[in-house]
């Protein structure tokens, strides 16, 4: 999926969370006619705090506020009951707006709600759902390496993990290669780009997973974002 490693490759340039949900109003969904983004990580108590928001007028109200269990699930509106798996669509009756959930390895990290300036026809609704679930893989990955205490919650980078030392010990191929695991490039892809074999880029990315202590591709590139190795 080309969006989502172009996507994955700029979050590795720490963006903030109000950048990201500015992006993907005005890149990665304007054809669509986006108006608002607004992104959400669900915390272990049930709580939802909002991270990215653009293009709601409300914003100073919800950003980086956390709303407990009881209140956000006590809300009565469209949007909320799509949030809470109460409706089985995941388009609001207007076609205005659209609610994903936020997943990673199937574990819930929290929301994304996106409205446009106007209803879309079917066609466009089922383009723009396909392309917003498309994008909730990288934001997802992103919540997933957000701090859950307040200092961390909105940052700007990811959590370093300094006990780590053999991170450090890759070489430039490996560099290289881990990169394009962290952009979503199979093992043909990065022999064509680099100029190995592909038996030589398996045989580097087996060591890549030996240095950084995992065990597969997404782990890897996981790690390298954690470490901001790339």
């Amino acid at each position: 999926m080309p969006l989502v490693r172009k996507m994955i490759s700029w979050l590795t340039n720490h963006p903030t969370t109000e950048e990201i949900a500015r992006a993907l109003a005005t890149d990665y969904l304007a054809e669509f006619s986006a108006k608002g983004v607004r992104f959400s990580r669900l915390q272990k108590d049930d709580s939802i705090i909002v991270l990215g928001d653009y293009g709601f007028e409300d914003s100073s109200l919800w950003t980086n506020r956390v709303i407990p269990s009881a209140e956000w699930r006590a809300r009565d509106t469209e949007p909320s009951r799509i949030l809470k798996g109460q409706s089985p669509e995941k388009w609001c009756n207007d076609s205005t707006v659209y609610v994903e959930t936020l997943r990673d390895r199937g574990v819930t990290q929290g929301h994304l709600m996106v409205t446009f300036h106007k209803a879309l026809n079917e066609d466009d609704k089922n383009q723009a759902a396909e392309r917003i679930r498309d994008l909730c893989i990288p934001v997802a990955l992103y919540l997933s390496f957000l701090h859950q205490s307040a200092s961390g919650v909105g940052g700007s980078t990811f959590p370093k993990d300094s006990r780590d030392s053999t991170a450090g010990h890759l070489t430039q191929r490996q560099a290289m290669i881990l990169r394009g695991m962290v952009e979503g490039k199979t093992n043909h892809d990065l022999a064509v780009e680099l100029g190995f074999s592909v038996s030589t880029i398996r045989h580097e990315t087996m060591r890549i997973y030996q240095a950084l202590g995992v065990s597969d591709r997404n782990e890897a590139a996981k790690k390298a974002l954690t470490l901001t190795l790339v």
